[in-house]
Order: C-alpha cells, then sequence, then structure tokens
C-alpha cells in the first residue's frame, strides 16, 4: 500500500508501506513505512527513500500516468526483491536501480 502526500512538477514527497524486505540497489529496507521524496521530472530525476536512520538514493525517470490506486511495483533479482516502480495517483516514479548512496546505517 502507498499513501501519498503531496507533489510537485519538479519534485513531490509521498510515503509507502513495504509488505516485505525490498532492495534499492545494494540497500535492503525492512518491511514497513518507507518516505520517498524525489528531485527533478522526467529521466532526470533523484528518488531518495528513507527509513529510520538508513537513507537510500537512485536515478529514477518520472512518467506522468494516471492510476487509480498508489501501489509500488518489484522483481525478483538473485533471491532477493528489488524495488522496481512506485506508483502515485498521477506520476509513477521508475528506478533506475544504479548503485545507491547510503546514510546513517
Amino acid at each position: 500500500m502507498i499513501a501519498a502526500t503531496a507533489f510537485a512538477a519538479d519534485g513531490g514527497s509521498g510515503k509507502i508501506r513495504l509488505d516485505s524486505a525490498v532492495k534499492v540497489g545494494t540497500t535492503e529496507l525492512s518491511a514497513g513505512d518507507c518516505k520517498v521524496t524525489w528531485t527533478g521530472s522526467g529521466a532526470n530525476a533523484q528518488v531518495t527513500l528513507t527509513q529510520g536512520k538508513t537513507t537510500v538514493t537512485a536515478p529514477a525517470q518520472v512518467v506522468e500516468i494516471r492510476r487509480n490506486n498508489d501501489a509500488f511495483s518489484t522483481k525478483s533479482e538473485n533471491g532477493s526483491r528489488e524495488l522496481t516502480e512506485i506508483q502515485f495517483h498521477n506520476q509513477t516514479l521508475v528506478l533506475q536501480n544504479a548503485p545507491s548512496q547510503i546514510a546513517g546505517q
């Protein structure tokens, strides 16, 4: 489940609730609430996910798509789930899965 908060043309923020652990780059986020912020637009966006003291940033593409529900998508990669998209009501953040930056672990 995802609950979106605020949006802006060149950035925004929202919250997601992960039902199980997922990886973003090389960082694993555990099940639970996660704050999502992004800057930029189109193919030049940067997504930051914050969960407790763990922060991970990845390049992303912002796609303007209208959806009825907020959600996220994952794929299986080497025995773990990898976060690939975060879908808010008016926008989808497509993660590029480049090496991540970690802070506060």
